[in-house]
């Protein structure tokens, strides 16, 4: 089967992008090597660009002019890439909304153009989907002052405004002449969220988790885990294991208008230590 050469318009992360290009190349062209690489774009040491692949270092505006020279990319593509991978270091929201609006803008059919603008600005902060999911509560009344106090005062009421907002103008809910009604049933981050929109969540969630270790009492609560060694083989089927448990647990999932509590199950699965 001919191998075709990755192209950059079809990802989310530079890095990766970057390591399939050399594999590629690699594959096709024995000879190349990291050194090879990096003496075709003009860097002055391979070991930045392993490094960088590897995600240790971050790269200049210089070097991505390298790169693109190096590889070869055409005017469209040297652009995707250089938004990309200033998307990918951004160390500000601000910033990386910013590099995001240029990529979308940059080509219709590039991959970051096919993400689930929903996963952007809903799950950008981890309060809009529980926002979301206490229309489900009892007598629930969305009023920014309310839902500030429910959260212990984790949001201003300001956040939760804005938030209602954004959850009428993505479709999700509706507003109606007593308020707003729910017009998503439940709203999910998929079986393996990929993108970085969705790790972030998930990074503020385990934050959260942390603070309501301390603050919620042992009785209310279940922090557990499980240290142990599998084969290497098994992994996938293990990961498949906890996908199905999820869906298990949407069983005890309460009717609209019939909750009492909000709750956030996590369940994290990292190899710790890799073998042989």
């Amino acid at each position: 089967m001919k191998l075709t050469e990755p192209d950059v318009l079809q990802y989310t992360n530079y890095r990766v992008y970057l390591k399939d290009y050399y594999e590629f190349k690699k594959k096709t062209f024995p000879a190349f090597s990291l050194r090879f690489f990096a003496q075709k774009a003009g860097l002055s040491s391979h070991t930045h660009l392993k490094l960088t692949i590897e995600g240790k270092r971050n790269i200049t505006k210089s070097t991505v002019f390298k790169l693109v020279h190096g590889i070869g990319l055409d005017q469209q593509r040297a652009f995707f890439f250089e938004n990309i991978v200033f998307f990918n270091q951004a160390s500000t929201e601000e910033e990386r909304q910013a590099y995001y609006e240029q990529l979308v803008k940059c080509c219709a059919h590039s991959k970051i153009n096919k993400i689930d603008k929903t996963h952007f600005y809903i799950f950008k902060e981890w309060y809009r989907s529980v926002i979301l999911e206490m229309f489900s509560l009892r007598n629930f009344r969305p009023i920014p002052s309310e839902i500030s106090a429910k959260l212990n005062g984790r949001i201003t009421p300001a956040q939760a405004q804005e938030s209602l907002d954004l959850l009428t103008q993505m479709g999700f809910l509706v507003k109606t002449a007593n308020g707003f009604r729910r017009s998503v049933p439940m709203l999910m981050t998929g079986e393996e969220p990929q993108n970085m929109f969705l790790k972030e969540y998930h990074e503020q969630m385990l934050c959260l988790m942390g603070e309501l270790l301390n603050d919620i009492p042992a009785k209310d609560r279940d922090f557990s885990g499980l240290t142990f060694g599998i084969r290497r083989s098994e992994f996938a089927n293990l990961k498949k294991h906890i996908q199905l448990m999820y869906k298990e647990l949407l069983n005890f999932s309460a009717k609209a208008g019939e909750a009492d509590d909000i709750v956030q199950v996590n369940i994290q699965l990292c190899p710790l230590v890799r073998g042989v």
